[in-house]
């Protein structure tokens, strides 16, 4: 709050994004952890929301395989994301990454900064669970929550294979900096008829509304 109100009186009235970076610190170069306490630092920038059309229109996600380091816990090692960006994202024209596990390569884990969702044709909403191997974000518990309490939506925490996503209807992500954005396209299969479907778009306005209300 400090850091927001000093950005205030300096006249800056955008919205923020705030990283809150917190390290124990290590002891010489034994990489131990130092008993002297953690290091506390807050990083604010300008926060620049996603292009319009990509919650009009939808995006694209590129495949890679790649399981993050301690995946339950939120770091900022983007090395994946990285070798992503630079190779199968321009090579499918894409918006961003979505990681495979590196074992089968087909298992659906979650995005560069964001957890990923699938529809059904039954209108059943589907995700990764939490067994280990992706974050669980913010984000996804709060929309988990809204569509848990909901009677409007139906959703299950299951595993999800590459091969599954041309007999989905729909696909979206969620994440803090983006909310709710559509999926029209994985690599080259087109999700449905290629367009944000009607769940994606109802669950987007429930997010928003939580928001607002806030």
């Amino acid at each position: 709050m400090e850091v927001v109100g000093r950005n205030r009186r300096m006249g800056i009235k955008d919205d923020l994004l705030i990283d809150v970076i917190f390290s124990g610190g290590l002891v010489g170069n034994k990489m131990l952890q130092s008993d002297e306490g953690a290091y506390l630092y807050v990083a604010v920038q300008k926060m620049e929301p996603p292009a319009a059309e990509f919650y009009e229109k939808g995006i694209c996600l590129a495949t890679f395989p790649h399981l993050r380091i301690c995946p339950d816990v939120k770091l900022l090692h983007y090395v994946g994301a990285i070798l992503a960006h630079q190779t199968v994202v321009p090579t499918y024209g894409a918006q961003d990454v979505l990681f495979l596990h590196p074992h089968d390569q087909q298992t659906i884990l979650e995005g560069s900064t964001f957890t990923i969702f699938f529809v059904n044709s039954d209108r059943e909403i589907l995700t990764p669970p939490l067994d280990g191997s992706i974050l669980d974000s913010i984000t996804r518990r709060v929309l988990l929550e809204l569509l848990g309490t909901s009677d409007t939506f139906k959703v299950h925490q299951r595993p999800v294979l590459l091969t599954q996503i041309q007999s989905f209807a729909e696909s979206f992500i969620a994440s803090t900096t983006r909310n709710v954005v559509p999926v029209t396209r994985i690599n080259n299969a087109i999700i449905g008829n290629g367009r944000p479907g009607v769940v994606t778009q109802s669950v987007m306005n429930t997010l928003q509304s939580y928001i607002a209300s806030y």
